[in-house]
């Protein structure tokens, strides 16, 4: 992962990854057919940690749209941190293949959290669909920022969207349909 992180994919291959570790290429064929094997392996960690995430969410928020804010939150602060494994992430979710779907899966989570937060009246009204690219979009440019030096604007990101997303009219202000709900700025 510190290979994908400092360099993308190019970064890694199974000669650096073994001189990294202090194992030798061919030990590693053993574990790894090849330098797909190793990076389908390293998609699948990352999904691992966004399926963490959204279990977590979904465990400490009492609203759909609180799930939302804090897998949003998490997907915001795992592509700042982790530029290239975000966009490779993402990279895998467009592939016609079987470790695609299981990403297009994990992701549709987030559209189904949206629609639940907009039957509860959380959130606008629209394609859930859109909803979620948009989500996934801003954390993709968060992510670009991140690589161009320019982190400090991303993190405002999240709850700006999120404000945008819940229709208020001034940023931190608790939504009319529920009073339950925490503002989005902390």
């Amino acid at each position: 992962m510190r290979l994908l992180d400092a360099g993308g994919p190019c970064a890694v291959t199974l000669h650096a990854v073994g001189e990294a570790t202090g194992i030798s290429a061919a030990a590693l064929y053993r574990h790894y057919e090849n330098k797909r094997s190793l990076l389908e392996a390293m998609v699948r960690a990352n999904l691992d940690y966004f399926n963490a995430a959204l279990q977590k969410a979904k465990h400490d928020a009492a609203f759909p749209f609180g799930a939302l804010d804090l897998l949003m939150r998490a997907n915001f602060d795992f592509a700042r941190r982790f530029p290239f494994r975000y966009r490779f992430l993402l990279g895998a979710s467009r592939e016609n293949s079987p470790l695609g779907a299981e990403v297009r899966q994990a992701f549709g989570a987030v559209t189904d959290l949206v629609r639940a937060a907009q039957q509860a009246g959380e959130i606008k009204g629209g394609e859930a669909e859109h909803i979620s690219a948009l989500i996934f979009g801003a954390a993709y440019g968060t992510a670009e920022l991140a690589v161009s030096n320019r982190e400090a604007v991303a993190p405002d990101l999240a709850p700006l969207l999120l404000d945008l997303l819940a229709g208020r009219e001034k940023p931190g202000a608790a939504s009319a349909k529920n009073p339950h709900h925490k503002p989005a700025f902390r």
